[in-house]
């Protein structure tokens, strides 16, 4: 009880990252409940819209009855959500957090999220509407091919890293290149090996990650897909095309929403949506651990069964409540 005490005495933040169905929420949720005086802030770029329930694995309302959630089911469907939003919301969030005498604990898989808390914004241009518009217009007459070839020629790193029918992040390295000169891919180099630059208002941090053998990564993976299913995904996803969901740049992106768009259309069978859902998020899994092994600070364990999940609870409870 003495751990527990410790943790509050000071300015403390918990880190909980890893890939999709590697049991982040469920380790972020007991850890709380064990403190006792924590609240949990979610760095997942899908959980954060409304209606994005199935697809995002949102935690249920009975847990979020438990602990407080910030950042969850917070902007609307055809809200814009950027990261320098979340970095200024998440900042917010902490701030209040412990000014309740709390502990936050930051959880999530959106890497882009949890290494902007790390290291400040990336020190990027500012928006050019002016020059959006061009080309969200280029887009319209020629394409959303036209643009990523465009980009493939002034930065091709960045085009290797992003999909052609990603407009808003084409547009976004053409914006920079056309502001500054320079290819987004290098300053996002720079910006990745610069030093820890976390906000002070989080203190001292404790970064842990957890990862599965990939095989039993995929087992869990294709098992939470078919869970989805029995949930209601279809319907979910039923609503949110009727939402008018494709305006939404972020939303758009999930997996499973062009999968089970298809099926409804008759253009493929319900297995093989639910099939290409598996592949694609197990792909996702793997840019997931592809980015967070970039960030040497974070403390990674591998687990084997859930049931290491609770001796890793009381693991990191010890390790953040003796100092």
């Amino acid at each position: 009880m003495d751990n527990l005490e410790n943790i509050s005495k000071e300015n403390k933040t918990v880190f909980i990252v890893g890939p999709t169905s590697s049991g982040k929420t469920f380790l972020a949720h007991t850890l709380a409940q064990k403190i006792g005086h924590a609240e949990i802030i979610s760095a997942d770029s899908m959980q954060v819209f409304k209606h994005v329930d199935i697809l995002s694995a949102k935690p249920p309302e009975s847990l979020r009855k438990e602990i407080k959630y910030h950042l969850v089911d917070y902007v609307g469907l055809h809200e814009e959500y950027s990261v320098a939003r979340f970095y200024e919301d998440a900042c917010a969030c902490k701030k209040e957090i412990t000014q309740r005498g709390n502990t936050a604990i930051v959880v999530g898989g959106t890497g882009l999220y949890v290494r902007t808390l790390l290291r400040g914004i990336f020190d990027a241009p500012p928006a050019d509407e002016a020059f959006r518009k061009h080309m969200h217009d280029l887009a319209e007459q020629q394409g959303a091919g036209y643009l990523h070839s465009i980009l493939s020629d002034c930065d091709p790193l960045a085009a290797q890293a992003i999909k052609p029918q990603n407009i808003r992040r084409v547009i976004r390295a053409l914006e920079v290149h056309n502001s500054t000169g320079m290819p987004i891919s290098s300053m996002q180099v720079q910006w990745e090996k610069a030093l820890l630059n976390p906000h002070p208002i989080f203190g001292k941090m404790y970064m842990w990650g957890i990862y599965w053998p990939r095989q039993i990564l995929y087992e869990r993976i294709n098992q939470r897909v078919q869970e989805m299913y029995k949930n209601g995904l279809v319907d979910e996803v039923m609503f949110l095309l009727s939402q008018g969901i494709e305006k939404n740049l972020v939303v758009s992106q999930a997996i499973g929403i062009k999968e089970i768009a298809a099926y409804l259309k008759g253009e493929v069978s319900l297995s093989d949506a639910l099939e290409t859902i598996q592949r694609n998020t197990r792909r996702f899994a793997k840019r997931q651990l592809t980015w967070f092994a970039k960030e040497e600070a974070f403390n990674w364990c591998v687990l084997y069964n859930t049931d290491s999940l609770f001796p890793l609870v009381e693991y990191i409870l010890k390790a953040v409540g003796k100092y």
